[in-house]
């Protein structure tokens, strides 16, 4: 299960973020990754109508094959969503990795096994990141800056991130709380691929 929480934010938002009090003592180093991202769906757009997406991610060597959806988001804005991942050298390896693993949704499995498969989306950004480690907490701070690119149109891609990676829950959610408090931020609710959508009306 992910659980994640993303903000809208320029490159001096970010800034803010990075070096707040909060988060600033125990962020470890940055690192920067380049990313190129494809979405899949059949031509029917039935991945779509499950509420799942497939995704084929470049992040900087690695190539990683994920299936991700059930999202369910909270009045705070906080997104858990179901997501499998699968480090692969191609799509179709990917696939094959989803379907064997046991916890795949049913619903999304049949879906994988009668493609064929389409490119729908293409987004490529930049992803700094660094993590968040205190007390057996262990959260990734994230800012994302790049393009989507769906329906021949494109739109720009800037969002900060704080996703748990391990910890209480409930710390998380206070930490996240004293950040938008301070600062002043809503989350955003919006995903990259659901802007995309948006692209492909």
């Amino acid at each position: 299960m992910e659980i994640e929480v993303k903000y809208k934010a320029s490159p001096e938002q970010a800034a803010l973020l990075w070096q707040h009090p909060l988060l600033a003592p125990w962020l470890g180093e940055s690192r920067v990754v380049p990313m190129e991202a494809i979405y899949y769906d059949t031509p029917s757009a039935d991945c779509a109508a499950a509420s799942f997406v497939l995704r084929l991610r470049r992040e900087g060597e690695k190539q990683i094959c994920a299936a991700k959806g059930g999202t369910q988001l909270s009045a705070d804005g906080m997104a858990r969503r179901i997501e499998i991942e699968k480090q692969v050298e191609s799509l179709e390896q990917g696939v094959q990795a989803l379907l064997e693993d046991p916890d795949l949704p049913q619903s999304w499995r049949s879906i994988l096994l009668a493609g064929p498969l389409v490119e729908k989306a293409r987004m490529t950004f930049s992803r700094r990141a660094a993590d968040y480690r205190r007390q057996g907490l262990w959260v990734e701070l994230c800012y994302d800056q790049g393009q989507i690119l769906a329906g021949g149109k494109s739109a720009p891609i800037a969002e900060c991130e704080l996703e748990l990676k391990a910890g209480e829950e409930d710390r998380f959610l206070q930490l996240v709380a004293d950040l938008e408090q301070s600062l002043g931020w809503k989350p955003w609710t919006q995903s990259k691929y659901t802007r995309a959508k948006e692209l492909m009306k």
